[in-house]
């Protein structure tokens, strides 16, 4: 299973959490799997949000409820917050930006950059296509062209502490890019992703800090 959970590279952290819940369902010593996934994956606070949940004793069923739960409360929420036409940027690949995204009733261009190393830009992009959203895939080194024109930029998160939060790299770029044009940004992310304090402890990502964070969305 380890094996297995090395490989989701390009998945955001609800689709991690889901696929975490399938197959350690049957599994009797669950704490300590977590345990190394947590250690494989530290920025993603979902997979210590299920940990803490089973430490409860929380049974499965329950906890894929309570995501579920939050998950579409925060999504509700946003686009409730959000509610008029918009342009709009982001960046790497979200379940949560994806519904967003989709299921919003307002009339959206949305910029996606490929979001390299990894390129998961690319497939929020290909999803998006699938409902036929007003969608543009973008370079990463042409962001600045593009977000000038936006209304907000809107990203979602791994983790969020009282010092920041932690996402994709090249999200910090966004933010800084959109405070110098006075663009708002805004971070879209459910309770599971709520932490104390937020740790850099992988390459591929990066603590954008509060002043950069125009609001927090979540539900």
């Amino acid at each position: 299973m380890i094996e297995k959970f090395k490989k989701l590279t390009i998945q955001g952290s609800h689709e991690i959490a889901e696929w975490i819940l399938e197959n350690i369902k049957n599994i009797d010593d669950k704490e300590s799997i977590l345990k190394d996934m947590i250690e494989l994956k530290p920025e993603m606070q979902v997979i210590k949000w299920i940990y803490k949940m089973i430490k409860e004793n929380k049974d499965i069923n329950n906890i894929k409820e309570i995501l579920d739960t939050t998950f579409e409360n925060t999504i509700k929420s946003a686009q409730k917050f959000l509610n008029f036409d918009a342009k709009v940027m982001t960046i790497s690949n979200s379940r949560t930006l994806e519904y967003f995204f989709k299921t919003h009733n307002k009339k959206l261009e949305i910029y996606i950059p490929e979001s390299n190393p990894g390129g998961e830009g690319k497939i929020l992009y290909k999803n998006l296509l699938n409902y036929k959203k007003k969608v543009y895939l973008i370079n990463d080194f042409e962001v600045h062209r593009y977000i000038v024109n936006c209304d907000y930029v809107i990203i979602g998160a791994d983790s969020i502490g009282a010092n920041g939060i932690i996402n994709k790299v090249g999200s910090k770029l966004l933010a800084m890019l959109s405070k110098n044009f006075n663009i708002p940004f805004f971070v879209i992310a459910d309770q599971t992703k709520f932490t104390e304090f937020v740790a850099e402890k992988d390459r591929m990502f990066e603590i954008v800090p509060n002043n950069l964070i125009t609001a927090i969305l979540s539900g």
